[in-house]
């Protein structure tokens, strides 16, 4: 030990049952600036082994784009461990996901001794009680060998996140985040490591027009993984249909990435869902809610969609602070049941049914007349009420958790004096079939968390879908705009796409007829 150095003994534990956690933390200066502890000379990640401290050096190799991010957290894989640390003052951030409340605390170092932190995390829910289980459905991390898959294990064991769906995708014709293995003796996972599940999936992208979308539950590659001039292959083609119908064809899931929103203004999504092929739209990413532009015009073209959170660039390091690694940042709840035990596939099939909803933060727990997100409820015509449940749970204090009926919020219960849970029953107006779900909004400020940029919490629940007398759910407006952006679609493609094959064009273009045939449908007295 050197001069000017001490140690830190650190131990971190459940608040109830006093187990060893693994978490993240980190360390911060006075002056803002972080304190990485060194990472020695143990690299060995394997079924049984894995250092007690796991810092970015041991990982920088699998960021890819991400690999000059400067990260600043560090994860304690059994939730206890000791090394030096200069003397003075410091502050502790320590993190373990969205089910308990961070801990921040102030803590001194002094010349030659060992500072003892014994730090208790307290839950703020449990929801693996009734049988739900948090996966990140959108990251990007290279796995070169079998150690790569244990130490992304670790790192989720850290932001207790159950599941990845790791994706290899392409950038500017490279093969970016490279997946050993897909899948192995019938499964569509790799690695299930204690309580987490390392699965290698995709994003087949076209940055020139059509936009990025998810494979899930892949057991091999599908290729050729993107196309058009930017991606490495100039004709557009295969087309996203023929994407989603290789992914169902491995027992997979396909879902539409960045809510169609973020990547290109030409993204084709209404068509593949108006096609039936996709099950999902990945609505919460970026500390931002991004299901307004779609997923909620096709909830109202009577089509059922999954609602899902993706954290896409895990490793950034630039979204809300230094030390927040993102990945988990955004993720997918999916309900399996009360008593069940986690297992990837059945996650997989709850998302295809919609039991599930997208988060950054807080937990929402909603049903319809007792049924939760993805089930369709049968109303008579003399039906004029409805029953809802909401219960929304939060390591931060939240601002509103609303109640949204085809699109429109119809009922608010506020957040009063910073709550933490915000729970009601009522009854609602049913005067037309509509789809119902609840959302959570809220915001928590930089000084709150150690960072350098407000966090703006969303939380939006699966839909409901409540049938009225037989007659399915329709806004004429949104139908009327699907139609019309397929029309504008349509043209456009007609104008700038090239393809070396003519077939491959009239399928294009028969996939778009058929998708702009159903909104027209919509529209007939």
């Amino acid at each position: 030990m050197g001069e000017g150095w001490g140690q830190l003994h650190v131990t971190v534990r459940d608040g109830a049952t006093k187990e060893l956690l693994p978490v993240r933390m980190h360390i911060k200066r006075p002056e803002g600036t972080a304190y990485v502890p060194p990472c020695g000379l143990d690299d060995r990640f394997d079924e049984g082994h894995a250092p007690a401290v796991l810092v970015t050096e041991h990982y920088r190799k699998n960021l890819h784009l991400c690999a000059s991010a400067q990260i600043q957290s560090t994860h304690l894989t059994r939730g206890e461990a000791t090394f030096p640390i200069p003397a003075g003052e410091f502050q502790i951030f320590v993190w373990k996901g969205f089910e308990r409340t961070p801990i921040v605390e102030g803590f001194v170092v002094k010349i030659g001794e060992t500072t003892h932190l014994d730090l208790d995390l307290k839950r703020v829910t449990n929801s693996r009680d009734a049988g739900w289980y948090s996966g990140d459905m959108h990251v990007h991390f290279s796995r070169f060998d079998v150690r790569d898959d244990y130490v992304l294990a670790q790192l989720m064991a850290g932001d207790d996140l159950s599941a990845v769906n790791n994706m290899v995708y392409k950038h500017v014709g490279k093969i970016e985040a490279p997946q050993r293995e897909m899948g192995h003796a019938n499964s569509h996972y790799q690695l299930h490591h204690s309580h987490q599940v390392v699965a290698g999936g995709e994003e087949f992208r076209d940055n020139n027009f059509y936009g990025h979308m998810i494979a899930a539950g892949i057991s091999r590659v599908i290729e050729p993984i993107s196309v058009g001039e930017q991606l490495g292959r100039c004709e557009p083609y295969p087309l996203f249909a023929n994407v989603c119908d290789w992914t169902h064809d491995q027992g997979g899931v396909a879902g539409w990435a960045h809510g169609g929103t973020l990547i290109k203004l030409l993204e084709s999504l209404p068509v593949e869902a108006a096609l039936g092929k996709l099950d999902f739209v990945e609505s919460i990413q970026f500390n931002c809610f991004l299901g307004f532009a779609f997923w909620y015009r096709l909830l109202n073209c009577g089509l059922r969609l999954a609602v899902t959170g993706g954290s896409d660039f895990p490793f950034r390091a630039d979204m809300l602070a230094p030390w927040f690694i993102n990945l988990g940042q955004d993720r997918t709840y999916v309900q399996l049941g009360a008593n069940t035990a986690f297992d990837y596939n059945s996650y997989l099939e709850g998302v295809r049914q919609g039991r599930c909803f997208a988060t950054n933060g807080p937990l929402i727990f909603f049903t319809v007349e007792g049924q939760g997100p993805g089930a369709v409820v049968k109303a008579e015509h003399s039906e004029d009420t409805i029953a809802i449940s909401a219960r929304a749970v939060c390591m931060y204090p939240m601002d509103r958790v609303e109640i949204v009926a085809n699109g429109a919020v119809i009922y608010t219960e506020e957040g009063k004096g910073g709550q933490r849970e915000i729970a009601f029953e009522t009854r609602l107006p049913l005067e037309e079939s509509m789809w119902l779900a609840a959302r959570v909004r809220g915001r928590v400020y930089p000084e709150t968390y150690g960072a350098k940029a407000p966090w703006n919490l969303h939380a939006h629940s699966g839909a409901v879908y409540v049938y009225k007398g037989g007659r399915p759910v329709l806004s004429r407006a949104d139908a009327t705009a699907m139609a019309d952006y397929v029309r504008f679609l349509t043209e456009f493609y007609r104008q700038d796409t090239r393809f070396d094959d003519e077939r491959h064009g009239a399928e294009l273009f028969e996939n778009m007829e058929t998708a702009l045939q159903y909104y027209e449908n919509l529209l007939k007295p």
